[in-house]
């Protein structure tokens, strides 16, 4: 029912907002993007096999055509073209943003791939000396085999990201539509549906998931709902966010024996800045969602959480954070596994656009497997592009 209720609400906002349109409003094209080059040294315990060194480099493109009614509509598309990760040298390009838009006194209307409402919108702790907003980059640079940190996914039981992502994103590459409200006082409102989250793009999914009884998780949802709300308000220069959100979705069907977890996921989040000062944090917990409780399965509930400050002073921001991780690691053994990670980096930003970056983090892993347990140092610098 509720997704229904959404659908209809966006709907609904599209029409009241379309009125008289001007059929003939010519559009603009607008291009856009960000680029990085990052190289990174590794020590870490657990680095049989493993080289200390290497580069990595990202480019998106941002292509924008969007046109304004007479009755002020404003409305269009985005996609959002990503020079991708590949191995052996295999360099993919996919775009994994692509919508329509529409916003107008009502708030704005997405429908596509796109991020959920608190994906677009969460509070956490400062970021600006971290390269784009990227948060959770480091399980990149030290997942291996043995420790069992992932760059893709820590486990497959909750989101499909890394043990330490900081916002709701089980559905963020998924076909779906996103409402956010105009903001009264500071105050947003929004929610998001999406009906699978591992359809996407012109995909056509309607096979209800099944799991096994031999399966221990299943990181697959359907009828995801998405609500939240956040605020960013100044108060004599002192500056207040905040923000909230919960969703939940149907996980696989159940076989004889099995009783594999419906998704349920909140997070919440605040900061609060001065003077070039800014202090914040943020918790996300997934329960034990996607997971199998059957015997024989152990399962552990997955949460993170982030605190952390920055100081900016013209063009220089320095900031650190510290992230604690935790999951069910194993749901064949006993324990669960925890990521904690020290955090300090220092932001210059040489023109327009133009920025240099440099960052330090000590990480630790305790894993429920004890041979895979890790430690260890990351040192990385970068330049951003942003334009």
């Amino acid at each position: 029912m509720n997704r229904y209720l959404l659908a209809g609400a966006a709907a609904a906002a599209l029409a009241l907002g379309a009125g008289a349109a001007n059929a003939q409003a010519k559009f603009e094209v607008k291009i856009g993007g960000d680029a990085y080059f990052e190289a990174g040294y590794v020590d870490q315990d657990l680095d049989s096999g493993l080289r200390s060194t290497e580069f990595r480099n990202r480019m998106r493109i941002n292509i924008i055509p969007s046109a304004k009614a007479d009755n002020g509509l404003e409305y269009g598309a985005r996609m959002r073209l990503r020079a991708n990760a590949g191995t052996n040298n295999a360099r993919n390009t996919d775009a994994d943003r692509a919508y329509i838009f529409a916003q107008g006194s009502f708030g704005q209307v997405r429908l596509g791939v796109t991020n959920s409402f608190n994906d677009e919108t969460y509070t956490t702790a400062p970021l600006d000396y971290l390269p784009l907003g990227i948060y959770d980059a480091l399980p990149a640079w030290i997942g291996t085999t043995a420790n069992g940190i992932s760059s893709g996914a820590a486990n497959t039981v909750t989101n499909g990201n890394t043990i330490i992502t900081q916002s709701l994103v089980a559905e963020a590459n998924s076909t779906k539509i996103v409402y956010f409200s105009p903001r009264f006082a500071g105050l947003q409102v929004g929610a998001s549906y999406t009906p699978r989250n591992d359809s996407s793009a012109t995909d056509i999914n309607r096979v209800k998931p099944v799991g096994t009884f031999a399966g221990t998780a299943n990181g697959t949802y359907t009828d995801i709902v998405e609500v939240g709300a956040n605020y960013n308000n100044t108060f004599g220069g002192v500056t207040l966010k905040a923000s909230a959100g919960y969703n939940w979705g149907k996980s696989v069907d159940d076989v004889a024996g099995s009783n594999y977890k419906d998704l349920n996921a909140w997070q919440v989040g605040a900061s609060v800045g001065y003077a070039g000062f800014s202090l914040g944090g943020g918790y996300i917990d997934y329960g034990k969602s996607g997971q199998n409780k059957r015997p024989g399965v152990f399962t552990e509930n997955t949460r993170n959480w982030v605190v952390g400050a920055q100081y900016t002073t013209g063009p220089i921001v320095v900031g650190a954070n510290y992230k604690n991780g935790k999951d069910a690691g194993s749901l064949t053994t006993v324990g669960d596994r925890e990521l904690q990670v020290f955090e300090i980096g220092v932001g210059y930003t040489v023109a327009p656009g133009l920025t240099v970056q440099a960052q330090y983090d000590y990480f630790k892993v305790d894993n429920d497997a004890s041979l895979q347990d890790d430690k260890g140092n990351v040192v990385l610098v970068r330049s951003i592009l942003a334009f």
